[in-house]
């Protein structure tokens, strides 16, 4: 406990500091009384993750919560894990950018058929085999060498989106304070590293479980707010968006390079959230902290819900887009935007909402960031620790519990680093906006992890035919990026090339030892 006090005192000293220079410089209008709520909202996230901690020692308390998270917590902590930044800031930018509209809505269909997809496919065999992830699913069906590449595929993956998502909580930051990118990425960083540290999964869970509470109020007030600065409200708000074509929901197009499409989110985006439920440590370790099959069914169907923040964010866009219209942004404010798309959000939070109500929007959105995040750290631990470490060093095998949680600990702050230092490479290459690019960044990895989690649903695969298939799945998706291919069709298409390939490859193997 006095570590921690220890640490705490840090913190603060930092950010006061921090707020302090900030003010000095920022071009923003964020006042004492939100710095004052942001401090509160990050220190006091803090205090709760001690005190909620699990106080057991085992990695079993560390890495799945001893299997006693009520089912509610953990459907809050897969909502606010699945619900980054990017839902806060790259959602209203799509809308509001030259050719945006509703269209992305139509993934949301996708998101919630993903959902069911795990419940009744992956789910139970997960609970009836006792894992701490899917990778050890695959070890127990397919091998250990199936399993490692998929450990692999995972952290590439993981390290990947996940640093875009830092990026965009980073850029937030920056809006508000004036700051370097750099800058921002090490504090956001540091507070998710500090939140995992602590307690592992339980403290994430319960933190992000409270952090849901905050940001889905920041999405109503935001759109309270967007609704009531347009004169003439919600009707005015809806013709503006009406006259930009901006109210455009369904695109039934078969034009597989369009990005948003009705297909693309009935298959595309289902493979792709099916995938983020059933194959991502980050998400699946949540499910599998509850005390039984039936819970995590009610977590994982329960989380659905959290596709109403993406419905509320697109709507703040047209907003946006209607406010901006009857109060023109100036010339450099537009070059800047027009340059950092993602940035709009943050600017119109910080400049035209009143104190204390963008102190609270803003708290939100690192709520969306950090929650992700911390999630990503306590995964990449436990896979790189007990997964690929236990072959490296297999002395952790035997090694005491409450050092190998040292040791998952140390791991959590240097996946922290690493992410940080990938964060600061993305912001070079933001094309797109971040939206396009948290999508595309894990698309070759987990088409790839699609597939093998179905081979070991099935049984079927020899290691030999599984990395055949994952390097053509890769060589077909690197295909498709350069044709322009939407990258949601990424997802099925990798899973598909993986289960062909190492299924022939099986076939043809048996037909040759038959001849033999």
């Amino acid at each position: 406990m006095k570590k921690f006090f220890m640490v705490m005192i840090a913190l603060f000293c930092g950010l006061a500091m921090f707020a302090q220079q900030s003010n000095e410089i920022a071009s923003s209008h964020f006042s004492t009384v939100n710095w004052i709520i942001l401090i509160v909202f990050l220190l006091g996230t803090t205090v709760i993750g001690e005190l909620v901690k699990n106080k057991d020692k085992g990695l079993d308390a560390f890495f799945k919560g001893g299997n006693n998270l009520p089912w509610w917590a953990v459907s809050l902590s897969l909502i606010a894990t699945k619900t980054s930044v990017a839902t806060f800031i790259a959602v209203p930018a799509f809308v509001f950018s030259m050719d945006g509209n509703l269209t992305y809505l139509q993934m949301t269909l996708g998101f919630a058929l993903g959902n069911v997809l795990f419940v009744y496919v992956l789910l139970k065999e997960y609970y009836e085999e006792g894992v701490f992830s899917p990778y050890d699913f695959i070890q127990n069906r397919l091998g250990i060498k199936a399993s490692q590449l998929s450990r692999t595929f995972f952290m590439i993956g993981a390290t990947m989106s996940q640093g875009v998502r830092l990026l965009g909580t980073a850029l937030v930051l920056s809006v508000i304070t004036g700051q370097s990118t750099v800058v921002c990425i090490g504090i956001i960083a540091l507070f998710a590293i500090v939140w995992s540290y602590i307690g592992g999964i339980t403290t994430v869970v319960w933190t992000d479980a409270i952090q849901f509470i905050i940001f889905i109020a920041g999405a109503f007030f935001a759109l309270f707010y967007a609704i009531g600065d347009v004169p003439g409200g919600f009707g005015e708000m809806m013709a503006i968006a009406d006259k930009k074509a901006k109210l455009v929901l369904f695109d039934l197009s078969l034009d597989p390079h369009k990005t948003y499409t009705l297909w693309v989110g009935i298959l595309g985006c289902t493979f792709f959230e099916f995938g983020s439920n059933a194959v991502d440590q980050v998400v699946t370790q949540r499910a599998l902290c509850c005390k039984n099959l039936k819970e995590a069914r009610k977590a994982v169907a329960f989380s659905v819900v959290g596709v109403a923040t993406t419905w509320i964010m697109a709507f703040v866009g047209i907003g946006l887009v209607a406010y901006y219209d009857i109060n023109p942004l100036s010339d450099l404010i537009s070059g800047s935007i027009a340059s950092e798309p993602d940035r709009i959000f943050p600017y119109y939070v910080v400049n035209e909402l009143p104190d204390g109500v963008s102190g609270l929007i803003i708290a939100a959105m690192f709520a969306a960031g950090i929650s992700t995040l911390d999630s990503a750290l306590t995964a990449l631990s436990q896979t790189s620790v007990m997964g690929v470490g236990t072959l490296i060093v297999p002395k952790l095998k035997t090694m005491d519990e409450s050092k190998v949680v040292t040791i998952s600990k140390i791991a959590i702050v240097v996946w922290g680093v690493v992410l940080a230092l990938l964060a600061y490479g993305f912001s070079f290459f933001q094309d797109g906006g971040l939206l396009a690019l948290g999508f595309k960044v894990p698309g070759y990895a987990y088409g790839v992890l699609i597939g093998i989690a179905f081979l070991a649903l099935m049984r079927k695969g020899e290691f030999i035919g599984i990395l055949m298939g994952a390097f053509i799945a890769i060589l077909v998706i690197a295909w498709m990026h350069y044709d322009g291919i939407s990258f949601f069709w990424w997802f099925p298409v990798g899973a598909l090339v993986v289960i062909i390939v190492a299924l022939m490859h099986s076939k043809l193997n048996n037909k040759k030892v038959s001849v033999v």
